[in-house]
Parts: structure tokens; C-alpha cells; sequence
């Protein structure tokens, strides 16, 4: 019924990891070490699945708008049409956009100063914010030479694959400013989140394959699987310990510096959040510079893992598996759907 595709961009060690979805089953989850137009091609066999591909940011340009205009007359879908193609065509004439767009939303909508929770049939003083996605040209034709025109084509969903992180975080936490921090055994990428949306993307060379090196080289590559209470028990160890994970944090602050990502919260998804030494480490030394904080995130009340311990890896494609009202139909029993529906925009 359903495939999500995962994307994890490297030059070197390209990846997938892919969570097939059927009905009355658990999800059927593995590892493709493909790149993007091997794993389109692958996915040419399944025309009855609904397919997401969760593709990495740096493949979408974003932007967003405040729109505030006085409607005499009830806004319409016209209105909203005409809108997004005024818009759309600044954006394209003014960045320089490469690409297609795929998506578009709103949110944010006041009329009157009073919050709503649609703009259509709204008259007054009416404001709300404007979002609109590309999808970069290359990127595109990859798909396009798989499926026709990818614009057309139903069962196709192309997601940044931090999108509905991000709509989750903002709603929930009620903060519009944050850091998301990816760090991956071959990657690290900050998004900066500003003003509720994508402000700017940045791959850091501080992935989790670093680290390693850096217990190698100060020989306490044994440490690496013990546990935390092994390791605060043991003051030799623990002092080699904390002494890599502050340098390895002190990079990591130098280079939020130089990409202007200081100043908010940090919010990071990675196998590395379960050494608590790295979040403690990390935390003081960016309260150095900041009163903010770095906070791993890895589980939340608010979201279902299915019936399964799920990996902070996991967490993009599981919230968009809470997220979607159709993924979240197949997967969770009648009793707990309307509660998550508490999840969505």
C-alpha cells in the first residue's frame, strides 16, 4: 500500500532507508545502499503503492510570505490562486529558482486579528503566511524519467524529509526559531528554522564517523559501547571521555558561529543522542555562548511508533506516518485515531 523512501545524501555511501507499509502488517523496514535514480527505477515495480520519497533539503529551494490584504468580498480559491502566481512569479524572476514547484500551503491565518482556521469565505482584514517548495531541476528529471511528468502523477509524494519535523516541533513547542541537527554517520546538516520555516540549510563535517577518529586518536575506542553508568563510575575513563566529546562540541559551536546558526535551540536527531555525555558535553559548552539549549530528540508522547521501539533515525518518516491521515488510517487501530489527529496541521 504505501513506501516511504528516506533519503540519506552522500557522495561516498549513498543510502535508503525504506519502510514498506501494507495493510493488518507491521512495517517491513530495511536498508537500500542505492542512490536516488537507482531506487526510482526500483520503485517502478510497485505501481499500486503510494510511493513518499523523502528527499534531503539541499535538493528544494523555500520561501515564504506574509501576505495582509482587506477582502471586501469573501476570499475565494481564485483569490488564493492568483496569490500564489503572483508570488510564484517574483520568487522565479527575482532567486533565480531552478526547478518546479510542489507544494504549497498556508497557514498562520488571522482575520480581524482573530486566529482562523481556514482563509477561504473570509472577509475583512486578512492575514496569513504563505509557503512554497521547489523541487530543483535535476532532481526532477530523475524522477520524471521514471514516472512521466512527476506533477501528474497521483500516487507520487516528494517531501524535504524534515517537513512535517518541522511542523510538528513548531506547533508543539510553540517556537518558530530553532535548529534542527541531523548527524548521521556519513552527514551532519543544520537547518536553521526561522520565523516557523526553512531559512537556510548547512552540511557541517562533524558526522558520527568524526567522532570515531576522534576516540581513536586519544585511544579510548573501548568507551565508545559502554554504558553511562560504566563510564561515571570510572574517573580515568571519564575524564578521556568528556575531554574528545568537549572538543568534538567545541567544533561543532565554532561552526554554528561561522554559519550564523547561534542564538536559538538546538534540536538534534541522531543515534548520538543516546550517549548522554554528548548532549551534557555539548549543552555547557553552547550555554558558553548562549543561554540557549541543545535538546536530543527522540521520542515524544504525542507520537505512535506502531507497536515498535523506533531509532532516532526513525523519527522524520515517523512522524509523517502520524502526520498522514491516510498512512496513520492503515496503521493505527480505530481507538487511538482520534487522538492522533491532535498531530496535524
Amino acid at each position: 500500500m504505501f513506501y516511504i523512501r528516506y533519503e540519506h545524501l552522500s557522495e561516498s555511501h549513498p543510502s535508503f532507508r525504506v519502510y514498506k507499509i501494507r495493510p493488518g502488517e507491521q512495517i517491513l523496514q530495511y536498508i537500500l545502499h542505492e542512490n536516488l535514480v537507482k531506487i526510482t527505477d526500483e520503485s517502478r515495480e510497485y505501481p499500486k503503492y503510494s510511493h513518499y520519497f523523502m528527499l534531503d533539503e539541499s535538493r528544494f529551494s523555500f520561501f515564504r510570505f506574509d501576505i495582509f490584504q482587506t477582502f471586501e468580498k469573501k476570499f475565494t480559491f481564485q483569490d488564493l490562486k492568483d496569490i500564489i502566481e503572483e508570488k510564484c512569479q517574483a520568487t522565479k524572476k527575482h532567486n533565480d529558482v531552478d526547478g518546479e514547484r510542489i507544494m504549497v500551503y498556508v497557514d498562520s491565518v488571522h482575520v480581524d486579528g482573530e486566529e482562523k482556521k481556514h482563509v477561504i469565505g473570509e472577509t475583512g482584514e486578512i492575514f496569513f503566511r504563505l509557503y512554497i517548495v521547489y523541487l530543483n531541476k535535476k532532481t526532477m528529471n530523475i524522477i520524471n524519467s521514471v514516472y512521466g511528468n512527476l506533477l501528474e502523477t497521483k500516487n507520487i509524494t516528494i517531501l524535504p524529509q524534515s517537513f512535517h519535523t518541522l511542523l510538528f516541533l513548531r506547533n508543539n513547542l510553540k517556537k518558530d526559531n530553532f535548529v534542527l541537527l541531523y548527524i548521521t554517520e556519513n552527514s551532519c546538516k543544520a537547518i536553521k528554522i526561522q520565523n516557523g520555516f526553512y531559512y537556510a540549510v548547512d552540511t557541517l563535517n562533524l558526522w558520527m564517523g568524526a567522532l570515531k577518529q576522534m576516540y581513536k586518536d586519544n585511544g579510548i575506542v573501548q568507551y565508545r559501547y559502554k554504558t553511562y553508568d560504566f563510564i561515571e563510575s570510572n574517573p580515568l575513563a571519564k575524564g578521556l571521555v568528556k575531554e574528545t566529546l568537549q572538543f568534538y562540541s567545541q567544533l561543532f559551536c565554532k561552526r554554528f558561529h561561522e554559519k550564523n546558526l547561534t542564538w536559538t535551540d538546538v534540536i538534534v536527531i541522531s543515534p548520538i543522542t543516546k550517549n548522554v555525555h554528548f548532549i551534557d558535553t555539548f549543552n555547557e559548552e553552547y550555554k558558553k555562548m548562549t543561554n540557549n539549549y541543545v535538546v536530543p530528540f527522540h521520542h515524544s508522547e504525542k507520537l505512535s511508533t506502531f507497536g515498535k521501539i523506533r531509532e532516532p533515525d526513525d523519527m522524520d518518516a515517523i512522524i509523517l506516518m502520524n502526520r498522514d491521515e491516510k498512512i496513520r488510517n492503515i496503521l493505527l487501530p480505530d481507538s487511538e485515531k482520534d487522538a492522533s489527529s491532535e498531530i496535524e496541521m
